[in-house]
């Protein structure tokens, strides 16, 4: 994590042992302590909390997602009450029932399960588009360069991406496989102005949306999987046009379901539901609740 929550973190410690002289807390730079704590709000942290977390270690994750997936977290800003919090936890012995990591392994009748998750691409920062666009991987303007790909160009800062063409001359294919984040060639305000003329200026949330539906049919997004319920902030405007896609939304609209609540009520194949999911959560719109077992400090 950065200098400045160390900072807060050392402070606190003290602030601890003050209080309690039988307690003494330090900060190692390694692992094998008795807890590891991750800023998971940047893609490097967020793999070294995902390698901790399957090796079975215990791990905290700080963050400012309040719906991130992780079991144990700290919210920012680090705040005195939830951390002296986690060392009293700690102290207690509430957070040593650690998964076995062996135990972690899928069943048979679990990796036969209607519920498959895409492969987002976890390897070398290499992403689908719609991942990155979650992730935003891109805050400054950037022409997407990749093979295969028409000329894209896409202005985060504005919500705004340029395609000279129509969305469906975009091939799902090309939505599903990942591609590097140096596919997006960063271009300055005076060439982004030079590169889009003539080109129709489209809303943001439309290529996200797409981009998340057409990640990949039939399977879902590894974030959405395990004992979850969803519920919308609002309706997408594209499931709007879709009349399948626009009764799922009038599910989830009304209050927070399941997977399997969502399929039995919409009576939809599952490949319909994932799509479905999947773009919403791209978009933005999806609530996650993973209150099972999650303990936030």
């Amino acid at each position: 994590m950065g200098p400045k929550d160390l900072m807060v973190m050392r402070s606190l410690l003290n602030l601890a042992g003050g209080r309690d002289g039988s307690q003494s807390w330090s900060i190692v730079d390694s692992v094998g302590g008795d807890v590891a704590l991750v800023d998971i709000d940047n893609a490097e942290g967020e793999d070294v909390w995902k390698n901790l977390t399957q090796r079975g270690e215990r791990v905290i994750a700080l963050t400012r997602q309040k719906d991130f997936p992780a079991r144990f977290k700290l919210l920012k800003p680090l705040r005195s009450r939830e951390f002296l919090k986690l060392l009293t936890a700690l102290a207690a012995g509430e957070l040593d029932d650690r998964p076995d990591p062996a135990a972690q392994s899928p069943s048979k009748a679990e990796s036969e399960s209607i519920w498959q998750a895409i492969d987002v691409g976890e390897q070398h920062g290499h992403f689908t588009l719609a991942e990155h666009l979650r992730r935003q991987t891109w805050s400054k303007p950037v022409v997407i360069t990749h093979p295969g790909w028409p000329l894209l160009l896409i202005d985060p800062g504005s919500g705004a991406w340029f395609f000279d063409g129509s969305i469906a001359d975009l091939a799902p294919p090309m939505f599903a496989e990942p591609m590097p984040s140096a596919a997006g060639v960063p271009v300055s305000n005076a060439e982004l102005v030079e590169r889009v003329q003539g080109h129709r200026q489209r809303p943001l949330s439309e290529l996200k949306w797409f981009a998340g539906l057409a990640q990949s049919r039939g399977r879902l997004h590894p974030d959405l999987l395990g004992d979850v319920q969803f519920m919308l902030t609002q309706v997408p405007g594209e499931a709007m046009k879709n009349e399948q896609l626009h009764r799922l939304a009038q599910i989830l609209i009304r209050g927070p379901v399941t997977l399997d609540g969502l399929r039995d009520q919409s009576r939809q194949p599952p490949e319909n539901v994932m799509a479905f999911l999947n773009a919403c959560y791209t978009s933005g719109k999806l609530l996650v609740n993973r209150a099972a077992k999650v303990v936030s400090f």
